[in-house]
């Protein structure tokens, strides 16, 4: 039951958080200033929570500041898309498409990790492919255009796989050193850190208004427990059974928070993609408890 309710809050996290980046494209306030608050409030929070590390060696610390570091640049880099996305694409095709990247995870998980995958999960993975298809709106403008939206959510779809699989490799070989608190600390302050670059090249600090502070504090602890209750999860099931399960609650609890607040409109094949979406998950879940 446990696990169950990981997967549940850090779903609710990830709903909750894409509400947020819909009102700041809402509000059109500085995406970028936004992220950058969030991940300082994130990061604070980390530390704040996480207590004095132990002493380590330096030997074991730096290929975990390397995973944090690479997973913080994809970080920062695929919420900035998942903000436009949700603004362009709406709410439950964006969530969908970034959910849908849970094949990256759940391979990684299976081919590198050894994690069983029956035949029913594989007949998901191939659903899951079919389904982000079906997701991408304007598909005969797709590769005639460039920088035509639909490509924000193939990259929503390869930057959240990344991101996610990130999350299994600290779980499964880093877990023991360092504790979760600490690991997404160092991703979060990562983040910071190109977002505080990126910003200054832009704009003066002094820029920040105080709506887009606030609301960067405010999806900051979301941010940071979604990740956290995803890497719980994951200690308890396995890959498969976690991502997918925190894909389909998300999916399902963006759609109809689009739909009903945000009166987002799907066309029939998104209707139909958003189906697929559910089918490709419910076969995907049943892995062998870790």
């Amino acid at each position: 039951m446990l696990p169950w309710i990981y997967i549940l809050m850090s779903s609710g996290c990830t709903v909750f958080v894409a509400h947020l980046l819909k009102y700041n494209e809402f509000k059109k306030l500085n995406t970028l200033r936004v992220l950058t608050v969030n991940y300082a409030a994130a990061a604070c929070f980390a530390f704040l929570i996480s207590g004095i590390p132990p002493v380590q060696a330096a030997a074991d610390l730096l290929p975990i500041l390397l995973l944090a570091a690479v997973a913080g640049v994809f970080f920062i880099a695929n919420f900035f898309i998942y903000s436009k996305s949700v603004d362009r694409n709406g709410v439950g095709i964006s969530v969908a498409a970034m959910r849908i990247s849970l094949i990256i995870p759940v391979l990684l998980s299976t081919l590198w990790y050894h994690e069983y995958l029956p035949v029913r999960q594989w007949a998901g993975v191939l659903f899951a492919f079919f389904t982000l298809i079906l997701l991408v709106p304007d598909k005969k403008n797709l590769l005639k255009r460039y920088g035509h939206t639909s490509w924000l959510l193939i990259l929503l779809f390869l930057f959240t796989g990344v991101g996610d699989s990130s999350l299994k490799i600290f779980e499964a070989d880093f877990s023991g050193i360092v504790a979760k608190e600490q690991f997404l600390g160092f991703v979060f302050l990562t983040a910071l850190l190109v977002g505080l670059m990126t910003t200054c090249t832009r704009h003066p600090v002094s820029e920040f208004s105080w709506q887009e502070v606030l609301l960067g504090i405010t999806i900051g602890v979301p941010n940071f427990y979604s990740a956290f209750f995803l890497i719980e999860a994951l200690t308890f099931l396995t890959g498969g059974v976690v991502y997918t399960a925190v894909n389909l609650f998300s999916v399902i609890g963006a759609t109809i928070l689009g739909i009903w607040y945000w009166g987002d409109s799907l066309n029939r094949n998104q209707w139909l993609g958003l189906a697929f979406t559910v089918l490709s998950v419910f076969l995907l879940v049943g892995a062998r408890p870790a």
